[in-house]
């Protein structure tokens, strides 16, 4: 690994992503998960929710497009932490990054590749950018990068452009 290149793609990912409070709207959903998460979340700004949070939850998946976009960097930024893989957060923010490698119904492959969009639409060019950075350095670089490589070939080719 590179130290020099994290260091880089974290300072792109710190650098495109303000770290201020958001007051959106967190989750569509009205599960338990999903309620602590919004109370975790609420007016918080992405560079301070705490590492144990980050770890409990594993990945931004939940969020609503808006919410996305505020607290992926805090995802991204954890997931570099660890690229032997001792914590699932990085392989389950890739995993909200990318579509899937082999959906199980062509419905569910829509589904998921229609909220990846409409993520990648509230993105600047910058933050997809730094998303496309993030992700090719963990191909490249992570401990289980075999399994994650085909799902970033396909996210950059069809989400993250």
């Amino acid at each position: 690994m590179n130290d020099e290149e994290l260091h880089r793609v974290r300072n792109e990912i710190r650098a495109t992503f303000p770290s201020k409070q958001y007051y959106g709207p967190i989750t569509a959903c009205d599960c338990d998960e999903s309620k602590e998460i919004r109370e975790e979340l609420w007016h918080k700004r992405w560079d301070e929710i705490p590492t144990a949070f980050l770890d409990l939850t594993c990945s931004p998946t939940l969020l609503t497009p808006e919410a996305f976009q505020a607290f992926v960097p805090a995802y991204m930024l954890r997931g570099l932490d660890d690229l032997i893989g001792d914590r699932v957060v990085l392989e389950f923010t890739v995993y909200s990054l990318c579509p899937d490698a082999e959906p199980d119904k062509d419905t569910a492959k829509q589904v998921k590749e229609t909220r990846l969009r409409a993520r990648a639409k509230m993105m600047s060019p910058a933050q997809v950018q730094a998303i496309r950075s993030f992700l090719t350095f963990v191909a490249a670089n992570a401990e289980n990068r075999e399994l994650l490589r085909p799902m970033v070939g396909a996210a950059l080719d069809s989400i993250w452009f």
